[in-house]
């Protein structure tokens, strides 16, 4: 409501009316339009999980290979006469961390799926880097993708949404092998750098294999893919991402080969100062 006042040619008040404009439709469409955005984030997580649904069986598979084998050597060990207790204790303690090992796999799984508020709070970007990488490492390795990092030490934290930021890694990741399935084996490396550069904390995801396109801006927009099979919604919602987040994401050619993707985010307690 916006009140207005009439005046006088001396000056005096004449009268006050008020002019009410009813914006209940305008808020509605926000509240839609957010509502989709959260969505079509949590579909892309959802799809970009599926392509790992491989990589993930394996992931469980393993430990809970080791729990089932363990278990069995520990009941053969027991029917000996005299067992031998100590071997039969370190097996256990083999299962003990088999177990959280299958645990940790669907925790982050756990997380990756829900669907929630932004919860913000002071995050170590290296460390959050590393948990993606334990999450797609059976995948990047059945791709015949090496990893090579150069994660800055002593990184300060930065201030974000862990699940959002984990989504974000691994659509570059995975960006970044899918890039290079053309390339000979031996030649599919992947390079994630950290650094903090001008008072912001840059990250950067670089593949070799075959660069960019020529509008490489266009890879942002929402349902533009070079892949056959792509949604072409996971680089855009990664800018989604990095704007809430007050940071930038952009693209480059690599000199040598291949392209970078790049993202600066601000360091945690950074915005609050004046």
């Amino acid at each position: 409501m916006a009140l207005i006042a009439e005046r006088s040619a001396a000056g005096g008040e004449v009268r006050t009316y008020g002019v009410i404009r009813d914006i209940t439709q305008q808020k509605r469409a926000e509240l839609e339009t957010h509502e989709l955005r959260a969505n079509l984030t949590h579909l892309a997580r959802v799809n970009t999980l599926g392509a790992l649904s491989g990589s993930l069986a394996h992931e469980l598979n393993q430990p809970l290979g080791i729990i089932l084998s363990n278990a069995q050597a520990a009941q053969e060990l027991l029917a000996q006469s005299p067992p031998d207790i100590a071997e039969v204790q370190a097996i256990l303690s083999d299962i003990v961390a088999a177990d959280r090992r299958a645990g940790d796999v669907i925790e982050r799984l756990r997380t990756l799926l829900k669907r929630g508020q932004l919860s913000l709070q002071p995050l170590p970007l290296n460390q959050l880097i590393e948990e993606v990488l334990h999450l797609t490492r059976a995948d990047l390795i059945a791709r015949g993708v090496t990893v090579i990092r150069e994660l800055a030490p002593d990184l300060p934290p930065i201030t974000g949404d862990r699940v959002q930021l984990q989504q974000l890694v691994l659509n570059l990741i995975l960006n970044g092998a899918e890039a290079m399935a053309a390339n000979a084996p031996g030649t599919r490396r992947l390079h994630l750098r950290t650094m903090l550069h001008q008072g912001r904390v840059r990250a950067s995801v670089r593949d070799e294999g075959g660069g960019l396109p020529a509008e490489a801006d266009r890879l942002f927009q929402p349902f533009y893919t070079t892949k056959p099979q792509g949604l072409g919604l996971g680089l855009a919602i990664c800018r989604s991402i990095v704007a809430a987040h007050h940071g930038r994401l952009w693209a480059e050619p690599h000199p040598e080969r291949g392209a970078a993707f790049h993202f600066e985010l601000p360091v945690a307690g950074s915005l609050d100062k004046p």
